[in-house]
């Protein structure tokens, strides 16, 4: 009597199975790198647009390092040089009054490994008190950040800036190109 056990050929259908599922993963695989490797790099304004939103964020969500992060050393801007920028920036962030920043239009042109970036944005602060109603918007003011961006060894940096408060009708239609 044979021992008990798959009847014959079931390992091989088995294997088959398993041999097609891996070709099928190996293919998916395939045509994911194949993507990737195709996709066009992001152009430099693009990054420097990417820059400009990331630092935006990072002032909303209190992270004053990672506002730093698209700052050059050698800044100077505004009567400040890095040090005092950053001492600015931790200061602003961490007195937390802004619920959120809000990016209206970056307008970026890119010269070799120099740039110009204008940026305008909404500062909304928070109303006083708790819960809901140190969520809602109690004010707000419209900002222009005219910035030179220079390549650097790690990517594009902010080297010097400039900035002054618009109303918000000039944020919302931009600036002359």
């Amino acid at each position: 009597m044979a021992p008990p056990g798959p009847a014959p050929g079931t390992v091989m259908r088995i294997s088959r199975n398993v041999a097609v599922f891996a070709l099928a993963v190996l293919a998916a695989l395939g045509c994911l790198l194949a993507i990737r490797a195709f996709r066009p790099e992001p152009t430099d304004e693009e990054r420097i647009q990417a820059l400009l939103e990331r630092a935006s964020s990072a002032v909303e969500e209190q992270r004053p390092g990672d506002v730093m992060e698209a700052v050059s050393e050698r800044f100077q801007g505004e009567g400040m040089g890095y040090r005092e920028l950053k001492q600015y920036v931790v200061a602003q962030v961490l007195r937390g009054s802004w619920n959120a920043v809000v990016p209206v239009s970056v307008r970026v042109k890119v010269e070799g490994d120099r740039a110009q970036a204008t940026f305008d944005a909404a500062l909304i602060r928070g109303g006083k008190g708790k819960g809901l109603a140190a969520r809602l918007p109690e004010a707000g003011d419209t900002w222009r950040i005219d910035a030179t961006l220079e390549r650097e060894k790690d990517g594009w940096k902010v080297v010097s800036a400039r900035w002054r408060r618009i109303g918000a009708a000039e944020g919302l239609l931009g600036s002359p190109p």
